[in-house]
Formats: structure tokens, sequence, C-alpha cells
């Protein structure tokens, strides 16, 4: 549609609005009096409706009232602020999200290694170790000048000894052309000086010892083999293998034990259960007794017994699993799980001596059947349980009548009467779970059956190798209180369904 200016009387002549400079009087009128286009006038409630708030989580609120175009906030509570806060675990620190309070319960101290002594801060230590090197002008062992002092300093050591005052020992060393070492012997005793030194020669021995206290030189005479030899001797006290000595060629001969000498050293307690031949070492053992064991008693399920006694009950089991388990019928229960007064019970004595009886459980789920129940076969006891279906033989009758129950009505039923007989005969039933169909060709002769009414949900007719491909009818249709009889043809060939016969029909023309 175009667009066109709009018509205006201005002295008695129509004449187009100019626009930019002219203005419409709309006075009298009111955007009442305007129908609305797509842009629509401002309302209250429109602009309300046109806003709203997404509060995304989080603490505090964020919510709006389109009635009023009112926006709320609320902002975090304390308890919801108190929550993102927490203390470190061994920090030492606790932390109360109930009220906000932060506190202190036992911060770990701090430590420092001086060599290779951890000292926490707090502690005192008075010995410290490891360290390759200390630097300092003076090392005191105790306060300078005090009794018993030792000072480092200077190249010196000096000992102030018990007495302080200006008399001290000092150990000084002279300046040494390369590195010496000074050892001190391994032992206890008095450091000689060279001055103090001297050598005394008995005579008594062999060789001569002589000294020079200027070179502090030791020297002692060579003394001969045949002089050593003499002065040596050995004493062999006893006791097993032998020590002697050749003086003429210095040579000591040790003798180590015989086998016989350390098997007589070995011997077994009385009652131990162990067995000690001393002329072979060997040890065995014979009939340890259960005393000396350190566990002398087992615990089967909460029954404990002794090694060596006997125990003609366990208690406590949870499972046995064995395979072949014999008790006497008076002893042997199966108690229910949750009411352990509710117990099963069989009594075995109505069979034949040295007979055993075999009741075989079949593959299914099931309720046993009692002679003296309702469900109990008066003729020949035969019993016949299917998946929600129980049947039973009907004690007036000459033969048998399957009546439906648990599900089934009891006026629907199947007969089985008996002609008259040459010799026993075998009617076998499928192994299916729901009605029982039974294929006439299995049927002996001399039986005549009389069909039971099923309804259309439970009565099927499975393939005979694959027992999951089924044929159903659907009764729905039928008219109420009528029976439909569909004909069987005299021939082999396809059932062929409604849709598919008026298909071929609409080809056929």
């Amino acid at each position: 549609m175009a667009t066109r200016k709009a018509l205006a009387l201005v002295s008695g002549y129509l004449e187009e609005v100019n626009t930019p400079t002219d203005k419409l009087d709309f006075a009298g009128n009111t955007t009442t009096d305007l129908t609305e286009g797509t842009n629509l006038y401002y309302l209250d409630s429109r602009a309300r409706a046109s806003i709203s708030v997404t509060d995304s989580g989080g603490d505090g609120s964020l919510s709006y009232d389109n009635s009023t175009g009112v926006i709320t906030y609320t902002g975090p509570s304390a308890s919801e602020v108190r929550a993102h806060f927490s203390v470190a675990a061994g920090s030492g620190l606790t932390y109360d999200s109930g009220t906000g309070e932060f506190g202190t319960t036992a911060i770990p101290s701090s430590s420092v290694t001086l060599g290779s002594t951890l000292v926490n801060l707090g502690d005192t230590v008075t010995t410290l170790s490891g360290f390759t090197e200390l630097q300092a002008t003076t090392f005191n062992a105790s306060a300078a000048g005090s009794a018993n002092n030792i000072s480092i300093g200077g190249g010196n050591i000096i000992f102030e000894g018990t007495n302080p005052d200006a008399n001290e020992l000092i150990f000084t060393a002279a300046n040494a052309t390369t590195d010496q070492t000074v050892t001190l012997p391994d032992a206890t005793g008095t450091v000689a000086l060279l001055e103090s030194l001297s050598a005394t020669n008995t005579g008594s021995g062999y060789g001569s010892l002589s000294y020079d206290n200027t070179t502090g030189v030791f020297d002692f005479s060579v003394v001969t083999d045949a002089n050593i030899r003499s002065s040596i001797s050995v004493t062999d006290s006893g006791g097993d293998g032998s020590l002697s000595y050749d003086s003429g060629t210095g040579v000591i001969t040790y003798t180590g034990p015989s086998a016989s000498e350390v098997r007589t050293h070995f011997s077994v307690a009385a009652g131990s259960g162990l067995t000690y031949d001393s002329g072979t070492g060997e040890f065995g053992t014979s009939n340890i007794p259960n005393s000396q064991l350190q566990n002398s008693t087992i615990t089967l399920g909460s029954s404990s017994v002794a090694l060596g006694s006997t125990l003609t009950t366990i208690a406590g089991l949870t499972s046995v699993t064995s395979a072949a388990l014999v008790t006497n019928d008076s002893g042997f229960r199966v108690r229910n799980n949750s009411d352990t007064t509710k117990q099963l019970a069989f009594d075995v004595s109505g069979l034949t001596t040295a007979t055993t009886r075999t009741f075989t459980i079949p593959d299914e789920n099931g309720t046993l059947a009692l002679l003296e129940a309702d469900n109990a076969f008066t003729g020949s006891n035969t019993f016949i349980d299917t998946t929600g279906q129980t049947f039973r033989q009907a004690a007036t009758q000459d033969g048998i009548i399957i009546q439906g129950r648990a599900g089934g009505s009891s006026s629907y039923s199947v007969t089985f009467v008996t002609d008259t007989l040459s010799s026993n005969q075998t009617a076998t039933f499928p192994d299916l779970t729901g009605n029982v169909l039974l294929d006439t060709s299995t049927i002996p002769s001399g039986w005549i059956i009389s069909t039971s009414t099923f309804t259309d949900d439970t009565f099927r007719i499975t393939d005979d190798s694959d027992n999951t491909k089924k044929l159903a009818f659907e009764c729905s249709g039928i008219t109420t209180a009528t029976t439909r009889t569909m004909t069987v043809p005299d021939s082999n060939g396809t059932i062929s369904t409604e849709d598919f016969a008026t298909a071929v029909a609409i080809a056929l023309g």
C-alpha cells in the first residue's frame, strides 16, 4: 500500500499536511478513538507482561510480580554465606557454619632443622648434631672465664680448670707446612709428652727397648721367631673340639666339634610330642598334644569344639554344600527364614525297609499337592498343575474329569472316560504352560474325549517345533449368544484372510 500525506482544510482550501512542520489537531480525541494497528498502545499491564526475571540459583533470590511490575531482590542470608566457608583438615582452625565463628584449637607448630637435628618451635634442645661446619670467633663450652670452661678461638683450645683464675691449660698447634693428622688412641689414659716418656729394659725378655726423648722415637731390637714361639702356649680346657700348638712351627690348630659331639647337646621335652635321634640328629613328631598347639579349638558356625573332642550339634552355619547329606527324618527340618517357628518335616517311616524313594522336582514354580487336601485325586492320585491353573479328579465319575480352578470356571471341563482296555495305555500331554490341547493321534484306542470350552485369550495352537509360534482366535465380533462354525474343507491349503481375499477380488476385477 502506498504512503500518502494527510489533507487539511486551510483557509477554505485543501492542502497536504507538511509533516516536517505541520501538526495534526487531535483535540477532543484520545487513543480510544483510533484503532490499534501492529504498533500497540502502551499499557502498564503490557509493559509488565513483557518483562520476566530468571533466578539462576546461588545465594539470595530474585523474583518478579508482573501484576505490579515490582522486581524483588533478596540478598543472601547469613546461613547461605556461612555455608561457603570451611577450614582445612589439620590446620588447627575451627569453624562453626551455624554462627560463622572461626577459632583455633591446635595450630601445628613449625620447625627448623639445625644440622640433622629437627627443632620444633616452642621446644628446647640441648644437643645439635649433623653440622658440617660451625663458624665463630670463639666457642665457649660454658660462660667465659668460669670453672671448667673450654674456649676454642685464635687457634688455641683453652681449658680453664676447676679454679677460674689466670692459669689455664692451652693446646696450640705449630705452624704446619703440610696437612698433618694427630690421632688420639681408642683408649682411656693420660697423654704422654716427649719429655716425660722413657724406656725401661728389664732384660727379662727377648730383645731390648730404648727411647730418645728429643725425637720421641722408641727403638726395639729384633726378636727371633724362635724367641716368640717359645713364649707361646695354648690351653685346651675341654668341651667340644680341640686346640693344639706346635712351638716349632708356631702353628696353633683348632679342630671344630664333631657331629656326634654337637648332637649330644640336644633333646626334646617330655610330653611335647617331638622325637629326637641323637645318632642322626633328626627331629620328628610323634603325637603333639592339643595343649601344645597355639590354636587348640575350631569354630564351625557359632559352635566351638576343642581338637580331639566330639561335636554332635553345629549351630550358626549360613550354608552347607555337600555331595551327599544323610540325616534322620526326626531331625531334618526346613524352616521359614523370617519366622523360624514355621517348619517343614518329612516322615519316611512308611517306606519299605532298605528302599530309597526319589522325589523329582519339576522345572516349574508351584505349590505341592497333598493327598488330604482339596486338590488331591481320589482315584489314581494323578495330579496336573500348570502355571495359573490347578486341577483335580472328580471322585464321583467313572474316569477323570479335569475341572478348571484358580482362574478358570469349574463349569468348563475336559473328561477322559476309559473304555474296556486290553492293556495299559498312555496319553502324552505336551510340555506347555496353559490350557492342555490333545493331539488325537496320541490318544490310545478306547479313550473318549469331551473337550472343554476355552476363552479366546487363552486358547492357542502352537507350532510343533517352535512353540513361540502360535495361532489365536478372536470371537469378540460374533453376535451375543451366537455360535459360529468354521468348517475345514477336505483338502490341504493355506487359510486366506479377509483382507487378502478382498485384495485378490479387486485385482481380478
